[in-house]
Order: C-alpha cells, then structure tokens, then sequence
C-alpha cells in the first residue's frame, strides 16, 4: 500500500518503506503500490538491468575522480539470490577506492552519485517510472548508509529529516557534476558493461580525466 510523506526537509518529502527484510526507512519516491522486493520492482531484461548497473558505478567512479579520489579498480559480479518471492538475477557493482583524504562534502557527492546516474540514465532512455526510480535508491541504500556518519558530521545534527535533506542536497550537487561529464560515465559504462570489470586507470583514460594518487 502507498503511503503518505513522513516527514520533510526544506520542501523536501520523505516517504516511509519496509523493505524485504524489515528494515525500515524513507526514500524520496513513495514505494510501489505492489512489490515483492526492490530487485523484482524494475522488470528490466537482464541486458538493460547490466547497463544500468554499470552507469550506477560509472557514476561513482567519475565523481571519484573528479574530487580526487584514487580509482583502484570497479566491478560487476552477477549472482542469485532469492529473498522470498523467486530467484533473481543481481548484479553487484562496486568501486574501490585507494586511501583519501577528502571534505566530507566531495564524500558525499561521490557516493550520491551512482543512483543519480542510474535515474538520469532511466530518464534519458525512456526507461524512467517512479517505481523504478524508488528501486534504485533502495539499491544504493548501502552508498546513502556509508554517508550518514558524515553527513551528521556536516551537519552537527542527528535528526534524521536533516540528514536526508544535507543528502538529498550533494546528490543534487553530484548529478550536476554527472551532467558535465555525462559522456565520460557513459563511456566508462559501456565498457565496464562489455568487459565486467576496469582498472582504475583504464576507467580514468575512458573518462577522459587523471586518477589521483592515493593519499
């Protein structure tokens, strides 16, 4: 059943959702009317689900770059998994990083950045539904997990309504710089998709731009 917004932040709506497992949270799309899990929502055929997991992780690894993370490497791994409602294919995509030291804010914004590529690529190819768009920021719930302890840091709050906002607000910011070097996470996607997994300095010659250093 859908659900009314919970709460909001500078205009901001934030919808509650329990997902498979019974984690409750929010999200900015309201959850699907019907749905068994966030993996089954989308329907995509296995071809178009690998690319748009590719841009998601593309866009992790451009906006790495770009604020100066080093690139060790991203990934595809393909597995089954089955939480209750039939097996499905699931992609897992992950970006490694070297050591860093970096504001909070550029941390952030990188790890918004891959569910934002994901939306702006569902957009762009006529793939976009708000059901969609809620089951990839439920897939990314992990990227959004990985930012909270920073962004109470930012923001000197733990009320949860703020927290969400500040990363509403960098993810915002990240799709802005995704739309500035869309063709470079497009082009680190298309190979990433092809070959399943790229180096770091492979990913950052696609894009077009250098791969730091560690710190």
């Amino acid at each position: 059943m859908s659900t009314p917004p919970a709460g909001s932040q500078d205009g901001m709506v934030f919808y509650p959702t329990t997902l498979k497992w019974g984690r409750e949270t929010y999200s900015r799309h309201p959850e699907p009317t019907s749905w068994c899990c966030h993996g089954h929502v989308p329907g995509l055929d296995p071809a178009t689900y690998r690319r748009a997991v590719s841009v998601h992780e593309a866009g992790h690894t451009v906006i790495a770059l770009h604020v100066g993370m080093h690139v060790k490497d991203v990934k595809i791994v393909e597995r089954t998994r089955d939480l209750g409602c039939g097996p499905r294919l699931e992609l897992e995509g992950t970006m490694s990083p070297g050591d860093y030291e970096l504001a909070h804010s550029a941390v952030v914004k990188q790890l918004a950045a891959g569910e934002r590529a994901e939306q702006r690529w569902l957009r762009d190819y006529g793939l976009w539904t708000q059901d969609r768009g809620w089951a990839a920021e439920m897939g990314a719930l992990h990227d959004r997990d990985a930012a909270i302890p920073r962004l109470r840091m930012f923001t000197g709050s733990d009320d949860l309504a703020t927290v969400l906002g500040a990363y509403v607000h960098f993810g915002d910011q990240a799709e802005e710089v995704l739309g500035q070097h869309w063709p470079a996470v497009l082009a680190v996607a298309g190979a990433l998709d092809e070959e399943g997994e790229l180096t770091g300095d492979q990913a950052a010659t696609l894009a077009g731009l250098l791969n730091p250093p560690p710190a």
